[in-house]
């Protein structure tokens, strides 16, 4: 069966090599997830440089900054045309001219004094001879401050003669204005600049918007297709198993692996295929049992029917004889003995197998199992009841005052579904095989007449309880042989029993009883004990929403005729 569900998982694997139809939906959903916005923001970026660039590089603009820079050049222009003009006009005084030329340093002295006063922007000015000497200087009393003004000095000859005296004239003006006019003049070129490469201004960010593009589409892309190749690997899993358990195979399990809801889904998966194996053996069991019941039905009819007549036709046979010869009276006494002795056995075992035919099904009602169990061990404390006869369906009652018989219950309700008369029948058999394997393997051990040896306990049995889940289990632990390995699997079958005077009954209605109740029962070591142990699951209340449905069935299946009752 696995090499299907691996050829299966093969043959998927190999289609999966190309992208299926689920991954490349969500490859292209996540795809054009990613892409609209992204093309839409490259769109809206785009459109955007476009309208600010016709905003910011508006021809009139340009040309309005250009008057401005042409105003502050004529502003400047004119400052500087003025000074000159000044300087000309302190150049043509001819006071001057005359002290210059006779170089009547008193008179030059006084008269600059006098020019001085005339024209407040002049930081300083003086009048040099030919050969570059200052012959006479004045100034207003403190340089040129570099924060706020800015010089400007202006060269003029006191006549046309060659080598005559020049009038130096330093003027201040304001450095703001000129200051102005440089920055002015420079953003009017980087304007003028940035209109004329533009489109290399806005190429970068297009370029980087378009990368960003491509890179967030691949990635996207790429995360989308992992994405949808984990949830389709999970998927095709699923139906790897599901073609599996078409195929008959029930335990075939998917891995469980992530935390969505196709874990969800896997988990459910998992519980239900084993619910379904579950109940496959369930039924299959049943199956079993249904035909050895019949079959015991056959063999006790077969068996009983003749029974009769034949210890009849003995006792009549010993009845009638007259004779006086001793050795033939003593052979009809021992046939008499012999053959009652065995229909006697007959009878038993034709008991056991009329009871194991006509073993009813369970009906289950909510208890506890606690206070079931503390009845049982009223009942069965000591296993001297003589109705633990009838309980048993291969086995004599028996007393056993030197094998102790502990019950270890918790103390809290525990709701089961359970068939109090039915299950009861369990727990007794199990107890009372418990305690029969210790006498059978004590006898074994005692001295050789066959005999238990007097005084002490012989052994232990005990009788645990706990929830598990939302049921419960039973376990019954004993001190004895224990069960070997190779017999486990058999030892429910009907049948099938290692007593020399057993019928190999008593096991397979404890688990038919069992798995009627929805429960499991197997036997393992006890590790408590060292010798065997029993254990029996039962589920939770949840089996009575079972139980129900299969009771109406049943009734509905003999009303239909398709059952018999016999």
């Amino acid at each position: 069966m696995r090499g299907r569900f691996w050829e299966s998982v093969w043959r998927q694997t190999v289609q999966r090599v190309l992208p299926g139809k689920t991954e490349r939906r969500l490859a292209v959903v996540i795809f054009l997830t990613s892409m609209v916005p992204l093309a839409a923001a490259l769109y809206l970026a785009t459109s955007m440089f476009r309208q600010a660039s016709s905003i910011w590089f508006n021809p009139e603009v340009g040309e309005q900054l250009d008057r401005g820079v042409d105003v502050y050049k004529d502003y400047v222009k004119a400052i500087k045309d003025d000074l000159r003009h000044q300087t000309v006009a302190i150049a043509a005084d001819p006071v001057l001219r005359e002290a210059a030329k006779k170089r009547n340093l008193e008179t030059l002295e006084a008269e600059l004094d006098t020019v001085f006063t005339s024209f407040p922007e002049l930081v300083s000015v003086v009048v040099e001879d030919g050969a570059g000497s200052a012959m006479a200087r004045r100034d207003r009393g403190r340089p040129v401050d570099e924060a706020n003004e800015r010089s400007l000095e202006v060269r003029r000859a006191l006549s046309d003669d060659e080598g005559a005296p020049l009038v130096v004239a330093t003027f201040a003006v304001p450095r703001k204005r000129l200051d102005e006019l440089e920055s002015a003049g420079s953003v009017v070129a980087r304007y003028h600049q940035m209109e004329a490469s533009r489109s290399e201004l806005y190429d970068p960010y297009l370029n980087a918007f378009a990368a960003l593009l491509g890179v967030t589409l691949l990635v996207t892309v790429a995360l989308g297709t992992l994405l949808a190749r984990g949830v389709t690997r999970r998927i095709h899993r699923l139906g790897a198993a599901i073609d599996v358990v078409a195929q008959g195979d029930l335990s075939i399990r998917v891995p469980v692996t992530g935390s969505d809801e196709l874990t969800e889904l896997a988990r459910t998966f998992n519980r239900m295929i084993a619910e379904m194996a579950q109940s496959r053996t369930r039924i299959e069991f049943l199956q079993r049992m249904g035909a050895w019941q019949d079959m015991a039905q056959r063999l006790a009819h077969e068996i009983k029917n003749p029974l009769t007549p034949i210890q009849l036709a003995v006792q009549e046979a010993h009845k009638k004889y007259a004779g006086e010869d001793p050795r033939y009276r003593a052979l009809l006494d021992t046939t008499l003995e012999i053959v009652e002795e065995e229909v006697g056995t007959l009878r038993r075992l034709v008991g056991n197998f009329s009871n194991f035919a006509r073993l009813p099904h369970a009906e289950l009602a909510e208890e506890s199992l606690t206070t079931f169990l503390r009845e049982c061990e009223n009942q069965l404390g000591h296993l001297e009841d003589p109705s633990l006869g009838e309980a048993s369906a291969d086995a004599e009652p028996i007393a056993t005052p030197n094998v102790e018989i502990r019950w270890e219950l918790p103390e809290g309700d525990v709701p089961v579904a359970i068939d109090r008369q039915m299950l009861r029948r369990v727990v007794v058999n199990l107890v009372r095989n418990a305690v029969q394997a210790i006498r059978d393997a004590r006898l074994r051990q005692s001295r050789p007449g066959g005999e238990l040896a007097p005084g002490g306990a012989l052994g232990k049995v005990v009788v645990t309880s706990r929830t598990e889940g939302d049921g419960a289990v039973i376990e019954v632990h004993d001190d004895g042989p224990g069960v070997p390995e190779s017999m486990r699997r058999r030892i429910f079958d009907p049948y099938f029993t290692t007593k020399t005077d057993g019928t190999g009954l008593g096991l397979a209605i404890v688990k038919k009883i069992v798995v009627e109740h929805g429960g499991e029962i197997e036997v393992t070591e006890s590790e408590r004990l060292g010798g065997a142990c029993f254990v029996l699951r039962l589920p939770g209340l949840r089996i009575l929403a079972v139980a129900k449905a299969a009771r109406q069935a049943r009734e509905h299946a003999l009303e239909q005729g398709a059952l018999t009752i016999e």
